[in-house]
């Protein structure tokens, strides 16, 4: 009868070296499918940036009166048009789709810009983002897209870019139209 204790033994000790090694294992592949995730986590959250810098230039370029075809995915197609309206899937934005929606809504270039050349002061994208949404509260601004509209808008010259330290101006390349003075 000890022969049969002493396999008992054996063979619990081999179910436990056993079940010890397959925790390790399962261990160290929780900790490699972690890294993946969060390493596919950082790819998506650069790629969701992009997306948003690329949104905002389409829209500043948009105003510029360039056919800017409509994204085919789904997700593209149910976020805001460049003229602020939705956009039919699959069809390009044109000149005249971009005046017919125009007359309804200004466009974030148009709305930049003339906020801008209203203001006596650089403005932060965090300032004109925070005025232009208080001016138009029907409207969804995003501070990203802003300021991808007001890059661009400096590319074109339209805009001066200044900065202080680690802070980032923004003025209008137009003068400042002055109140008339009473005399």
């Amino acid at each position: 009868m000890s022969d049969i204790a002493v396999e008992a033994d054996d063979l619990a000790s081999q179910y436990i070296a056993r079940v010890e090694q397959d925790l390790t294992d399962n261990a160290e592949e929780l900790e490699r499918i972690g890294r993946d995730i969060e390493s596919l986590r950082q790819r998506m959250d650069a790629l969701q940036r992009d997306r948003t810098v690329l949104m905002g230039v389409r829209m500043a370029l948009s105003g510029q009166g360039g056919q800017v075809p409509v994204p085919s995915t789904s997700a593209a197609r149910s976020e805001e048009a460049p003229s602020g309206e939705q956009a039919v899937p699959g069809q390009p934005v044109t000149p005249k789709t971009q005046e017919m929606a125009s007359a309804s809504k200004p466009t974030l270039v148009d709305l930049v810009c003339s906020h801008l050349s209203g203001q006596s002061e650089p403005r932060s994208a965090a300032e004109v983002t925070t005025d232009i949404a208080q001016a138009q509260p029907d409207r969804q601004v995003k501070i990203t897209v802003v300021r991808a509209t007001l890059e661009a808008l400096v590319a074109q010259g339209r805009v001066r870019r200044t900065k202080q330290g680690r802070s980032v101006f923004y003025s209008s390349t137009t003068p400042v139209s002055k109140a008339p003075t009473a005399n």
